[in-house]
């Protein structure tokens, strides 16, 4: 069995949207969101400077401007200036701490004993004292919750996935709030690995034998949720 990293997360979300979108191949849009697409301006800023380029605030703002006339009516005067506003905080706190981006993208692999998992790292960042951390930006106006933070899935997953790819550990994640221009730190422990495992092995058996319902809970914000009240597996 081999799965995405987002069909992985999809499945954990609800099966029920799984099997619509990846077994089905029922065309779902995905909700366009501003911390969405500022997410493309961020990636964009750091790929530059993992290839020794700063942006200037100029481009970043052109490259915002990009994707929001992609989005055309949905983004209005208030969200475009909301977007630039974070562009240039994230400019900012980027250039007092003088990040030094080391890799971005990098494709991984994690086997659970019969279930392949695929995915790409996101940033990785160069520590003080010669360390690691993994850099996951927030655009979000709410501030992140630490208990949350520090049993998220997704952030277990990179820090494992980095451990796999470059045969060491991380020494931390670091979730930094645009907005509030503060930052979160989490770190992970084999007790945390391990659970991710029993997930990845779990989630791949129940995609094997078909195992699909809908998951209550996060029905307003799906993307199936037109389809759904039809959905029979």
């Amino acid at each position: 069995m081999k799965i995405t990293e987002q069909q992985f997360f999809d499945y954990m979300h609800c099966p029920a949207l799984f099997e619509m979108k990846h077994i089905k191949g029922i065309p779902l849009e995905e909700s366009v969101s501003v911390p969405k697409l500022l997410n493309k301006v961020a990636k964009f800023f750091y790929l530059n400077l993992l290839n020794g380029k700063i942006c200037t605030t100029s481009e970043l703002k052109k490259k915002w401007d990009s994707l929001c006339q992609e989005q055309g009516e949905q983004m209005n005067n208030k969200k475009v200036m909301e977007g630039i506003s974070l562009i240039m905080k994230l400019y900012n706190w980027a250039a007092d701490e003088r990040a030094v981006v080391l890799d971005i993208d990098s494709p991984y692999t994690i086997r659970v004993e019969d279930t392949e998992l695929v995915g790409n790292l996101g940033t990785i960042l160069a520590a003080p004292n010669s360390k690691y951390e993994l850099l996951e930006t927030e655009f979000s106006s709410r501030l992140p919750d630490q208990t949350l933070i520090d049993m998220k899935l997704k952030y277990t997953l990179e820090a494992y996935a980095f451990h796999k790819v470059y045969n060491k550990f991380v020494d931390g994640v670091r979730i930094h709030s645009v907005k509030h221009a503060k930052d979160f730190h989490t770190s992970r422990t084999d007790g945390d690995f391990q659970r991710l495992e029993t997930a990845i092995k779990n989630v791949g058996k129940s995609i094997e034998a078909g195992l699909y319902y809908p998951r209550e809970g996060m029905c307003s914000t799906c993307p199936a949720k037109g389809y759904c009240k039809y959905w029979r597996a």
